[in-house]
């Protein structure tokens, strides 16, 4: 799969998955296909094995290569394996990415180290990364998670690591904003994926664009939910022609309104919603307004208009006449002008 099919498909809804043992405290390998195939079955884009939720620090060599395995045996190819592969040492975790790949993960997620945790500064953690991006057979995504490992992952290191070809993103696990927004600041003019990994900040941060998708524990429990924070976070896509056209025909018409709220009708020769002349006194427009020439208002056409109208638009407040400002009354019928930003 190319970087840029994969960069799409992991702005989605995924699961931290919790690795299940049996009464012998070994792999549960048929819970784990069933909750696979249960989580997969609600609309999640993908699971993460062997994140910190599934345990990853707990298990053998042994049983995080089972897990890989029975994992992808069970998510098809049209959903996103990713694997947990951060460990304490550079070395090691370039042999955990390594066995990811054999074992079929898409992407491998990178937990900063933590033992030292005073010599994990910028330098070092992006030192680490970067190392280890190097050598990785599949794309890495960086994985800050300070609740947990009580290490922050730097601005910095995001801001030196974002370009990085086989870094294609972050996990953000703290909670935050402000932390978030230099992360995202940080990654500004690479093509670089952000997922939350916090239930609480999760919803802020999709609606305002700090990250593009989730990574959750809670969608153990919730997992629609979780695809539906997702999907209903996402801007919607730009309406067809024949709706943009039905849209700016009721703009135009609801553009003049009496003051009671009724919309204007048509007059013979006239515009829509404008009202005969001789019922209303005239008020000559200021000097200098800029206005859209589609309105006929202006220089390019009719420079008064009558002081007990009211404009309004969808939201039945003021109406934007261009992309340049808006011209309305205010509530005791005084015109103004506004320009936009």
């Amino acid at each position: 799969m190319d970087h840029q099919t994969l960069k799409e498909r992991l702005a989605g809804a995924f699961v931290a998955l919790i690795t299940p043992f049996d009464a012998a405290d070994q792999v549960d390998v048929a819970g784990l296909r069933s909750n696979a195939a249960w989580m997969l079955a609600r609309g999640l884009d993908g699971i993460l094995l062997l994140g910190s939720t599934g345990e990853q620090v707990h298990l053998s060599e042994f049983e995080r290569a089972l897990v890989l395995e029975v994992g992808r045996q069970q998510i098809p190819a049209d959903r996103l394996l990713i694997a947990g592969a951060g460990l304490s040492g550079t070395r090691q975790t370039i042999e955990e990415t390594r066995q990811a790949g054999r074992a079929g993960a898409d992407v491998a997620l990178v937990v900063t180290p933590s033992y030292y945790q005073k010599a994990m500064n910028a330098a070092n953690l992006t030192n680490h990364y970067r190392a280890v991006a190097d050598a990785s057979p599949i794309p890495i995504m960086l994985y800050s998670v300070p609740p947990i490992v009580n290490v922050t992952l730097p601005a910095e290191s995001v801001a030196a690591l974002a370009g990085h070809p086989n870094i294609i993103g972050m996990k953000n696990s703290g909670g935050d904003p402000q932390m978030a927004g230099l992360y995202r600041e940080a990654a500004a003019g690479h093509d670089f994926i952000i997922l939350g990994g916090s239930a609480h900040a999760a919803p802020g941060f999709l609606l305002t664009g700090l990250v593009d998708g989730v990574i959750l524990a809670a969608a153990n429990v919730l997992p629609e939910a979780a695809a539906n924070l997702v999907r209903g976070a996402a801007p919607a896509p730009p309406p067809p022609p024949a709706q943009r056209r039905r849209q700016a025909r009721n703009r135009r018409s609801s553009w003049h309104c009496r003051l009671e709220g009724r919309p204007g009708r048509p007059r013979p020769g006239g515009r829509i919603g404008a009202p005969a002349p001789a019922q209303h006194h005239r008020q000559r427009a200021p000097a200098g307004d800029r206005l859209d020439q589609r309105t006929g208002c202006g220089p390019v056409g009719p420079a008064s208009w009558p002081d007990n109208i009211v404009t309004v638009g969808v939201t039945y407040g003021r109406t934007t006449l261009s992309n340049r400002g808006c011209l309305h009354w205010d509530s005791i019928g005084r015109r103004c002008f506004q320009e936009s930003e």
